[in-house]
């Protein structure tokens, strides 16, 4: 049987249910309010997950925000996803509800929110607007921003 680590954030923190922290700026990256989710991408081989936002549109979003961020997920020893409500709109599958740590007696449940960092048992939920969900069992997880011209490259904070 596989051992499930703890997931160590390399370079940010949650600082919320929606919010990410980096380089010292608490809650500086808004997931719900400024960022669309945009992809998930797995590479069973590498054991890694990519999950992209992309800086939304709206008029009360800075535009010194970056315009792409990614949380890579490494050492990903079991993932799950739940459906979307179908009769929700599409436009809900981009917006995130809540990121939280979970207990493992939580394994299938994905509406359940709680806050902060308990234990080392605890993995991480991603639920978005349209009740589509995903969990995540990873050792590491690190933010990636954009670097002029490049694709993505790892923040240094």
């Amino acid at each position: 049987m596989l051992k499930i680590l703890p997931l160590r954030l390399i370079n940010f923190t949650f600082d919320s249910s929606i919010e990410l922290g980096f380089g010292g700026r608490e809650r500086w990256l808004d997931l719900h309010n400024c960022f669309d989710w945009r992809s998930l991408d797995y590479v069973s081989e590498k054991r890694c997950i990519k999950l992209t936002w992309l800086r939304a549109s709206g008029e009360w979003i800075e535009s010194s925000l970056p315009e792409i961020i990614v949380l890579e997920f490494r050492g990903v020893a079991r993932f799950a996803a739940c459906p979307r409500d179908p009769e929700l709109p599409y436009t809900e599958d981009s917006c995130l509800a809540f990121v939280t740590f979970t207990p493992p007696e939580f394994s299938s449940d994905f509406e359940c929110e709680f806050g902060g960092f308990r234990n080392e048992a605890e993995h991480l939920t991603l639920r978005f607007q349209s009740s589509f969900g995903l969990k995540i069992w990873a050792e590491e997880a690190e933010l990636i921003l954009p670097v002029c011209g490049e694709e993505s490259a790892v923040a240094r904070g």
